[in-house]
């Protein structure tokens, strides 16, 4: 499951929760521009005695704070509901391991790495679980994978045991070359974009 799938469900999840939040704010803002209009009559009509122009002026003053309110609240909210998709997806992400594709996800981000790394002598550090997974014919089949995308024989072995959610870390075998797959850093490395999705199809 891709990047743009995991969002489009979380959305999916969260999209009630949403509505409501929204139709919330925007119940807010009305109420906010309907107090201030009325604010701004009254004071209208206080000092109308001082002129007309000055009068509407304040009015459309008023007015003016008051959306300018509304904008900044509405702006918080939609703020808050980014934040929460994306703490649901990254639960979500995290749950990757348990599923049942993982395991060609797995290869997929170690390949993938392996090629950033460009070395003929690849390392893999995984975590505990991923690093009892991997046996020798994974590293066979990986090793097949990777000389299909480079052209080239490459050496895979496992490394440390280290502590991340999932996917791997791979490098040369001394350390110059590091390609951080792991779920956490793939994570951190796409939120902007993420960010940018969510926003887009939140609003």
């Amino acid at each position: 499951m891709g990047v743009d799938e995991i969002v489009s469900k979380i959305l999916e999840d969260a999209n009630k929760e949403a509505e409501e939040i929204i139709e919330k704010a925007k119940a807010e803002a009305e109420k906010i521009l309907e107090e201030a209009k009325k604010e701004a009559e009254r004071r209208k009509s206080e000092i109308l005695k001082k002129g007309e122009k000055e009068a509407e002026m304040i009015k459309n003053r008023i007015i003016a704070e008051a959306k300018l309110e509304v904008k900044k609240r509405i702006l918080k909210k939609k703020e808050e509901l980014i934040e929460m998709a994306i703490r649901k997806l990254r639960e979500e992400l995290m749950k990757l391991p348990e599923r049942e594709n993982y395991r060609d996800l797995l290869i997929k981000l170690i390949v993938d790495g392996a090629v950033a790394v460009d070395s003929d002598d690849v390392v893999v550090d995984l975590n505990r679980r991923d690093y009892e997974m991997i046996d020798i014919n994974t590293l066979w089949e990986i090793e097949r994978k990777i000389e299909r995308e480079t052209n080239r024989a490459v050496v895979v072995r496992k490394g440390s045991i280290v502590d991340i959610v999932g996917g791997a870390i791979v490098r040369d075998r001394s350390s110059s070359k590091i390609c951080n797959n792991s779920l956490e850093a793939i994570f951190e490395r796409n939120l902007e974009n993420i960010r940018t999705k969510i926003a887009q199809l939140l609003f």
